[in-house]
């Protein structure tokens, strides 16, 4: 046997550190018992000594990769790589290889892969997938010697060294030896990838699997869309599984290789068995038992056996203590978008992910515990399905069961309903196990801590707001450019800082609106709900100064300054506005105005609590676009607002003159001023929450270039795909080589928004969706800003599709953050599948008077652009009049 030539099987993985990080890594895996395809691995030595006979010493790898940058031109590494691919393998080596091939085929695999095994691969902190060639379906002797020096000559690129260089520089053989691992092709009727924790979240309670037809190269470079299956990994409960279209699929034939359209049925079908998703759940534990870390595992089922084809480490994922849980049935647990879905609408890239999931949950324990709540250690309040964000029902209401005579659906009715009659049940039924005699017990106490807590909260809201404008200029100020990375590091700890004393601010406020609404709606309560509902929306009705509706009004502010300035105008008119920028407006009063709109709004934008979104200082479409929409209309939007007010105000007094009774009138009206002020003011502390997360954008956006200028296979946004502790690992210099990493959950992202979103609310795990019917003519929701209104629909998913919004359209969107609130103006209506009574697109529809219809399930499905509807933001109904 071959000192650098070794069957798999017979390397000891802590002396195979010269084989490299897969064959190590498969060495292990032997080892520990799992089912690998045969092989055998070449040690590092055999390409050093190949291009020690072969190449000037000028041109070898360690060289290069302390040369000048100047002296690394493509053209060079090109002609260098094209010299590897003919050297001559030293003869001892070349006839092993050979012998070991002969082994392999003569046991019945003559086809084979040839993967690299660099000694860089497969670390703890950096694996380099993808970096170098691999070859798939090689046959014969001087096709596998062909193909081994094809792995060697793929490390001459740019993109090796430049890794390699990120990774420390070290010139040693150490760092830049290139070992290679030829298996047994093996015909797979299924196969993918698994992820032993969820490699965007990060949840180490779950197992992440997707899984194709065929080989699974095309899982791995997102050729095709696969099967996802996320699984609880303590119980094995399947929490979510969506088919995927798996429209190609890539199989071993008699010819080679061959890819294939899969038949229309077949796609439609899981491509595992339920017995196969509990082998590969075991798979995944072992293999984190095994290694003692989260690992990225590709896996084949060739005629009924599952093989592991290697294990990488999930590259600088943070470490996140696994929370023992009760055991309990996941399949009865109740999970909703309510209250949520419009914070936090879509897919979350991992840094938002992070940076929010673990902010609402410290907002939630914090919240129970202030009205006298105990919260278990180990409730799961927030949950991730297909990249988006749910709430745990089950948990808060069985929290909420504490206090006494806070019924589940006062909190249903004021953050948004949409509890059908399956989820509405599953929570009556799930037993709480709580009683009210410890929380009356803890009372006294409560009460005093909250009172103290309240006592002076406006002085204090005023203070936090002082220094809160200090910290906002002192950080506008920083050019991060011009800082270390230890530095940036620093600013990071001190937005995070700025945000938990925000939220700290905001919870205190939204607490007392809570409890303040409940004690309102309760005042109201003398006949059906339904009707108290509408009741006490329209006495909310009629705010002023709403932070949140301030961008609009300037807007619109700022259109009736371009109607006299001829020059903005035409600019204005004729600029898609896609294409427009501010400093391209011609200098005058208009120009002047929006810039000063973006210094005081810029950091809004749609989508605004993904951090990864531009905000309207980086990408003004919006503000364009409704800039345009308000010249388009003969009437002045400003005076169609005060119209629209006026009228707004007319109904409160109406509502509260003619529907509530004499008697409750003083008291009604000191509690609708201190809920009004209340609203006000957790709407100006959502901007400045808005605010933070635009610096934590700033920061990632710095820490991307960083990241870039050592790895350019990132891209200009790799920040956004890792979490919070990564990102400070990455600028304090402790994760290096993440490239890998971003590649993976890039695809993981693309995957899970190519998914059909789950039901808004739903039992155990979303259920497959049916397309809704198309014989539907009315939708129903809640009515959020009452009024009536007939137009055509106009569905808007991103800021460009404002471009083609006309005036007195009816605008429907998923969700409508404060991103979107400027057009409402020009809409004769808003429609939206998420929200709630107090969201805050009901609080700015409600300030312009717009007739508003939320939480209108399947609204997007039903509904499409040109469709012309009437909604009723009174009784909460959407009627579809005409199809387009």
């Amino acid at each position: 046997m071959h000192p650098d030539v070794r069957p798999i099987e017979s390397l000891v993985p802590r002396r195979a550190t010269a084989f490299g990080g897969k064959a190590r890594s498969l060495a292990e895996l032997v080892r520990a018992g799992f089912v690998v395809p045969a092989g055998f691995a070449i040690s590092a030595s055999v390409a050093e000594r190949a291009m020690a006979a072969a190449l000037p010493q000028e041109d070898r790898l360690e060289a290069l990769l302390v040369a000048p940058a100047r002296a690394l031109g493509e053209t060079r590494l090109h002609a260098i790589a094209e010299a590897v691919r003919t050297i001559a393998i030293p003869e001892p080596a070349e006839r092993a290889i050979r012998e070991a091939y002969t082994l392999l085929a003569r046991e019945g695999a003559p086809r084979v892969a040839v993967r690299s095994s660099a000694l860089s691969e497969d670390h703890a902190t950096r694996s380099s997938a993808g970096l170098y060639a691999t070859r798939l379906d090689v046959v014969g002797e001087e096709a596998v010697l062909e193909a081994i020096r094809a792995v060697w000559a793929s490390a001459f690129s740019s993109r090796v060294i430049t890794y390699l260089r990120s990774v420390g520089g070290d010139p040693s053989r150490a760092q830049v030896g290139i070992g290679v691992v030829v298996q047994a092709l093996l015909s797979a009727d299924v196969s993918g990838v698994l992820f032993t924790v969820n490699p965007l979240s990060g949840d180490p309670q779950e197992i992440v699997v997707n899984a194709s037809f065929g080989l699974g190269e095309l899982v791995v470079d997102g050729s095709v869309t696969p099967d996802t299956y996320r699984i609880d990994k303590g119980s094995g409960f399947l929490r979510d599984h969506v088919v995927g279209e798996k429209a190609r699929a890539r199989f071993v034939r008699e010819r080679g290789l061959v890819d294939e359209r899969v038949p229309e049925p077949m796609r439609r079908r899981s491509a595992l068995e339920p017995d196969e998703v509990r082998s590969l759940t075991e798979l995944a534990r072992r293999i984190e038992r095994t290694f003692g870390d989260a690992r990225d595992v590709e896996w084949a089922i060739a005629e009924g056996t599952l093989y592991t084809l290697q294990a990488r480490p999930v590259t600088a994922l943070a470490a996140r203590a696994p929370v023992v849980r009760r055991p309990r049935d996941r399949a009865r647990i109740v999970w909703s978008t309510i209250n949520v879905g419009e914070a936090l609408p879509g897919v979350a890239t991992p840094l938002t992910w992070s940076v929010l999931s673990g902010f609402s949950d410290v907002g939630f324990r914090r919240a129970f515990g202030a009205i006298g709540c105990r919260v278990p250690p180990d409730a799961e309040l927030v949950g991730n399905f297909r990249g988006r964000i749910y709430l745990n029902l089950s948990d808060f209401f069985a929290i909420a069961s504490e206090v006494p005579g806070l019924a589940p659906d006062t909190i249903l009715a004021l953050g948004g309903g949409g509890i059908d009659a399956l989820a509405s049940a599953s929570l009556g039924r799930e037993p709480t196990g709580r009683s009210s005699a410890a929380w009356l017990a803890r009372l006294p106490l409560t009460a005093a801590r909250f009172t103290r807590e309240n006592l002076g909260s406006s002085r204090r809201v005023a203070r936090f707001e002082e220094r809160f404008e200090e910290e906002r200029a002192r950080l506008e100020a920083l050019d991060l450019r011009l800082l270390s990375s230890t530095a940036v590091h620093r600013v990071l700890l001190e937005v995070e800082r700025l945000l938990d004393q925000s939220g700290q601010v905001l919870l205190n406020v939204y607490g007392n609106l809570l409890a303040s609404t409940i004690a309102l709606r309760a005042l109201v309560s003398t006949r059906g709900a339904a009707h108290d509902d509408a009741l006490l929306r329209d006495l909310l009705s009629g705010l002023a100064d709403v932070d949140s509706a301030e961008p609009g009004l300037e807007l619109a502010r700022i259109a009736e300054s371009a109607r006299r300035d001829a020059a903005a105008r035409g600019y204005i008119e004729a600029t898609e506005p896609e294409h427009a920028r501010v400093e391209a407006l011609p200098d005058g009063p208009t120009r002047r105005l929006l810039e000063d709109f973006l210094r005081r709004y810029g950091d809004r934008g749609t989508r605004e609590a993904e951090l990864s979104e531009p905000r309207w200082r980086e990408d003004p479409t919006l503000p364009f676009a409704t800039l345009r929409l308000h010249l388009q209309r003969e009437a002045s939007a400003v005076s169609s607002a005060e119209h629209r007010r006026r009228a707004v105000v007319a109904r409160f007094e109406e509502a509260f003159a003619t529907r509530v009774p004499r008697v409750l009138r003083p008291l009604l009206r000191r509690g609708l001023d201190g809920v009004r002020a209340l609203l006000r003011t957790r709407e100006r502390l959502r901007s400045r929450v808005v605010t933070v997360l635009g610096f934590f954008r700033v920061v990632a956006l710095d820490a991307s270039r960083r990241m870039r200028a050592m790895e350019p296979g990132v891209g200009d946004d790799g920040a956004f795909y890792l979490s919070l502790e990564e990102l400070h690992g990455v600028l304090r210099g402790d994760v290096v080589g993440v490239g890998d990493l971003v590649r993976v959950r890039r695809l993981q992202l693309a995957r899970d928004a190519a998914l059909p979103a789950p039901p808004a609310t739903f039992v155990g795990f979303p259920p497959v969706v049916s397309p809704p019917d198309p014989s539907v003519r009315e939708l129903v929701g809640i009515g959020a800003s009452a009024g009536r209104a007939t137009g055509l629909v106009r569905w808007l998913r991103e800021p460009k599709d404002a471009s083609a919004f006309r005036p007195g359209e009816i605008l429907l969107a998923r969700q409508t953050d404060v991103g979107w609130s400027p057009l409402f103006l020009a809409a004769s209506g808003v429609v939206t599948e998420l929200g709630g009574p107090l969201s805050h697109a009901s609080i700015v529809a409600r300030e312009f008077g717009v007739p508003a219809v939320v939480d209108v399930a399947n609204a997007t499905e039903v509904l499409r652009t040109g469709d012309r509807v009437e909604i009723d933001g009174t009784r909460g109904t959407v009627r579809l009049l005409e199809r387009a």
